[in-house]
């Protein structure tokens, strides 16, 4: 099941909420590398095990829960919104003929609209990123799908 929240501290009382607290649920939560990280009470209980985040080449690190550990954080570095954006470069995606901002600011605008996560723009650029499989992109895909038990994505 995936389900959006908007803004870290959603994010963080979703996975404290006692439904996501039942055993054997594993749960996975992507935020922005962000300040509020750790002032969110729950999420500052989170222990990195993967990765730093914090330089130019860093595009993630993953946070687990120390007592819950079927819960864990992905933080996105950059940003989501840069964060896509950079990764449908790194496929070589051509957004101006899917109609999508090409450009920082315009993307971020376009990605931060109400209802975005139904957008058939958006919902392409998702779906075509996850075909084209970017280093980026699949490094985490592996990472969810082992921790997930799903068969891990296929590559062409």
């Amino acid at each position: 099941m995936v389900s959006h929240a908007q803004g870290i501290g959603n994010v963080g009382n979703i996975l404290e909420d006692k439904k996501g607290q039942r055993q054997g649920r594993r749960l996975v939560g992507i935020v922005d590398r962000d300040k509020k990280f750790h002032e969110q009470p729950y999420l500052a209980q989170f222990t990195l095990v993967v990765g730093g985040g914090k330089g130019p080449t860093d595009t993630h690190c993953i946070y687990q829960h120390p007592e819950r550990t079927d819960q864990y954080i992905i933080v996105l570095n950059p940003a989501c919104d840069l964060w896509l954006l950079k990764a449908a470069r790194q496929a070589q995606l051509p957004l101006d003929e899917m109609g999508v901002p090409t450009e920082l600011e315009s993307f971020k605008d376009f990605s931060k609209q109400n209802g975005v996560t139904k957008n058939p723009k958006m919902r392409e650029l998702l779906w075509r990123i996850q075909q084209a499989r970017p280093p980026m992109y699949r490094e985490l895909a592996e990472f969810v799908a082992s921790i997930m038990d799903i068969a891990p994505p296929r590559y062409l």
